[in-house]
């Protein structure tokens, strides 16, 4: 690992002490308490359903001697909270599947995720800014439709490939999981969803600039 993984990370992992190792998993964990209680309440419920979740997540972040913790490398270009926000997504998706069976969003891969969730945040773009109204999913089913997004999504994943992995969660928080701004600026960490609808603005158009320039109207399907 190098210097962009948290130190508490580097003392966890090298620990040879129970002592020294418990010592650097509390302040790891109370590091990010905030950013894992977020991705917890963004499943819904009240508080109990919350810290249910939270504690499973630490759960498994603690099992197999912190086998999650060792597969973060920094070197893959996430940031540790963006990796660690996903990770925690997931072991949710995880403990709903177990109470509750399939969820919907864990029914594709991640890529597959971000990919439905730029295709309904396209399908409702204009000229107008983003707005914290829901976001309906109207995408016909006829088959000069279906042509039309086997093409767009040929291209999608071309341009989503090129976006950070948190600009990436980003439209999948918003579009796939429904989340408000103010919930998704808890989990990404920004301060207000004030700059949560300023990204999305600045997402949405840079995609669909890079979409016409491939020939593509993104208003079509």
């Amino acid at each position: 690992m190098d210097g962009t993984a948290p130190l508490e990370l580097h003392q966890l992992l090298r620990a040879s002490q129970l002592t020294e190792r418990e010592a650097a998993w509390e302040q790891l964990i109370g590091r990010h308490t905030r950013l894992l209680m977020a991705v917890a309440r963004s499943f819904g419920g009240d508080q109990d359903d919350a810290m249910e979740r939270y504690s499973y997540v630490l759960g498994k972040l603690r099992e197999s001697d912190f086998r999650r913790l060792r597969a973060y490398d920094p070197n893959v270009g996430a940031s540790f909270p963006t990796w660690l926000t996903v990770t925690a997504r997931n072991l949710c998706l995880d403990y709903h599947r177990t109470r509750f069976g399939r969820h919907r969003a864990e029914q594709s891969s991640d890529q597959s995720t971000a990919l439905r969730a730029a295709r309904r945040a396209l399908s409702q773009l204009s000229e107008s800014p983003v707005t914290p109204d829901s976001i309906p999913d109207t995408w016909s089913n006829s088959a000069e439709s279906i042509l039309i997004q086997a093409d767009l999504d040929v291209c999608l994943q071309s341009e989503l490939a090129r976006l950070t992995p948190t600009d990436r969660l980003l439209l999948t928080l918003r579009f796939e999981d429904d989340l408000p701004a103010s919930r998704i600026a808890a989990i990404i960490g920004v301060p207000t969803p004030f700059h949560v609808y300023r990204r999305l603005n600045s997402l949405l158009h840079g995609l669909r600039l890079a979409l016409e320039s491939r020939g593509i109207d993104s208003s079509q399907g």
